[in-house]
């Protein structure tokens, strides 16, 4: 059985001017926002007592430092694609029950996360959880070693037929991922971290969120 703190958690960050291309906003808010999920998101992940070790995989300078500052430990992608940002950070950790979750989860709360793994940690072989819109894949655990990771377009299915098992349960700071400026408002229902907050108090980006 796995204890709690063990977990090794794999955190990808893009960073720059490409990230989050898909939220509708001018590149400079935008990047902003994009970092302040990240931060907020890998602070959580820290926050986790189910959490051993966090590493930061980003190209991006400035996340790496931020991320850091914060107490993981911050490793650079070496190169385009998430595949490959995810290999490079399961390539720095050790042995052990090793997660892969995505860097957009502004609202997330480290009990959720908790949860999560304890339910990873009850099975063997790989998991898997999905996003709020069933499609996409927020974190994929396994407490025997490296998961499989399959991030991209219809990546919960990819998991699937990769051997992930689905877990259940609402989750729901975990699965709200945000790459749309509706999930965005979503996500702000949730309640953000004090980044995200910030950054969105600075964009007077209230309104959208509002009926």
């Amino acid at each position: 059985m796995v204890e709690s703190g063990t977990w090794r958690v794999v955190v990808p960050v893009k960073g720059g001017g490409d990230a989050k291309t898909r939220l509708a906003l001018p590149p400079g808010p935008r990047l902003a926002l994009a970092t302040a999920m990240a931060l907020d998101c890998l602070e959580a992940v820290l926050r986790c007592g189910a959490v051993e070790q966090v590493v930061c995989v980003s190209d991006d300078e400035r996340v790496r430092t931020a991320a850091a500052g914060l107490g993981a430990r911050a490793v650079p992608a070496g190169g385009p694609g998430l595949a490959r940002a995810v290999d490079a950070g399961l390539a720095a950790l050790p042995p052990g029950p090793t997660a892969v979750l995505v860097a957009d989860l502004p609202a997330l709360r480290p009990e959720d996360l908790g949860a999560a793994l304890a339910a990873a940690a009850a099975h063997p072989g790989p998991v898997l959880v999905p996003d709020a819109d069933g499609d996409g894949s927020v974190l994929v655990a396994d407490r025997d070693g490296v998961p499989p990771h399959r991030f991209g377009r219809a990546s919960a299915a990819a998991h699937r037929t990769a051997g992930a098992r689905e877990l259940t349960g609402a989750l729901p700071s975990l699965r709200r991922d945000v790459d749309t400026l509706d999930a965005l408002c979503e996500a702000t229902a949730l309640g953000v971290g004090p980044r995200t907050a910030a950054a969105l108090g600075e964009m007077a980006l209230t309104s959208p969120c509002t009926p």
